[in-house]
């Protein structure tokens, strides 16, 4: 019958033990009946399992950023367990994570990586050279996910100088859509892109919509609204700077010590469960292998309480956001500080190139990356020279 009362959960039980005997038998009865019209309960989710992406591929929950680390402290991190290796084409050391992968020997299969076109490479003409320039850093035929950096463009060979609107990447995506179809991208997304860049870019693509929007995310700044409309869209959120800029700074914070004491757990996992807890994966950085073993450890636990969750972002939210809004891109920032900054960047670079044209950042990058790279190869032979010395 279409139209007929449904039973609350247990009716029938408690109807059948009206009407039958008090014994073993009936009592084993009710139970079994009980049991069958109970709801049951959903199973908690993993945070040790993977994070499935709307592309169907699946990505670790926690990965490592590798902006401004060498060569050794990428091998060490792979050694502490990282799988999950956040890259960028600006960041200029993809090469020196090629040779840490290549080094490790850890299987192609097990491991996540993530690159990011630059805002001078966003161009559709410019789009697949600058990931296979990539590939070939990273030693790799492919990369697990591509994202555009920011929601800007630059005219090619500029910084600062504006190529087209804000937030219009269409082509830009058409273009990394057929990377995807090559199989040199598996799965495509954005970074630090806000509600209405990202609704108009899901309402573009034309058959891969984004499957993460990489954001700052951390109990100092929520950022719950962007979250809840990514999460809400099927597009899977991941935090850069998960631990609300400088980590060092994380013991002023009274309540996150209060909460770790609680759950006898670091301040670094405490703070990583938070974003965890809500669904969004996180990328913390750490030169310390220790240091990372610990991050990754965030997935097994502590379990944090609703109450924890709720004040641990009320306790900081009234800290400094750390976002570097480049000349007001994200209309919600949060304070005008940024937009100066991002102004006077402006003028600065728009007299340079008017001066010296042509620069290419990445190529501009990856120099400065290998010179920091020899003096940190340079300072540690030296301090191990002077280890031996003084054992000798």
């Amino acid at each position: 019958m279409p139209n007929a009362k449904v039973a609350e959960p247990g009716a029938a039980a408690e109807a059948w033990a009206a009407s039958e005997p008090a014994d073993d038998a009936r009592l084993a009865r009710m139970r079994a009946l009980l049991e069958q019209s109970s709801p049951k309960k959903a199973p908690r989710e993993s945070y040790q399992d993977p994070m499935v992406l709307s592309s169907g591929y699946a990505m670790p929950r926690v990965g490592l950023g590798t902006a401004h680390l060498f060569e050794a402290q990428i091998a060490a991190n792979l050694a502490a367990g990282a799988r999950h290796l956040d890259c960028a084409r600006i960041y200029g050391n993809e090469a020196a994570v090629g040779r840490a992968v290549r080094a490790s020997g850890v299987p192609r299969c097990e491991l996540f990586l993530t690159t990011k076109l630059w805002m001078d490479e966003a161009r559709p003409e410019r789009v697949a050279a600058a990931l296979d320039d990539s590939l070939q850093q990273l030693q790799t035929s492919y990369v697990d996910l591509l994202l555009i950096h920011w929601p800007l463009k630059f005219r090619p060979g500029t910084v600062l100088a504006r190529d087209g609107a804000v937030g219009d990447f269409s082509a830009t995506w058409a273009a990394m859509e057929a990377l995807a179809a090559s199989g040199k991208a598996r799965s495509l997304g954005v970074s630090n892109f806000d509600e209405a860049q990202l609704s108009r870019l899901l309402d573009d693509a034309k058959t891969i919509p984004p499957a993460v929007n990489q954001v700052e995310a951390h109990p100092k700044f929520p950022n719950q609204a962007l979250v809840d409309f990514c999460l809400s869209r099927d597009v899977a959120v991941v935090a850069w700077g998960p631990l609300g800029g400088d980590p060092r700074r994380l013991g002023e914070d009274s309540m996150l010590w209060a909460t770790a004491k609680m759950h006898a757990a670091s301040l670094c996992r405490c703070a990583l469960r938070w974003n965890l807890e809500r669904g969004v994966a996180v990328i913390p950085k750490s030169t310390r292998p220790a240091h990372v073993a610990d991050a990754l450890a965030a997935t097994a636990g502590p379990r944090l309480t609703a109450d924890d969750r709720r004040l641990l972002a009320d306790s900081r939210r009234r800290g400094s956001r750390r976002f570097p809004d480049v000349i007001g891109v994200w209309p919600a920032t949060a304070f005008v500080g940024f937009r100066l900054v991002g102004w006077w960047l402006h003028v600065v670079f728009s007299a340079l190139f008017a001066v010296v044209p042509g620069v290419d950042a990445v190529g501009f990058a990856r120099a400065r990356a290998a010179r920091k790279e020899r003096r940190y190869a340079a300072a540690v032979a030296a301090r191990d020279a002077a280890a031996d010395a003084k054992r000798d």
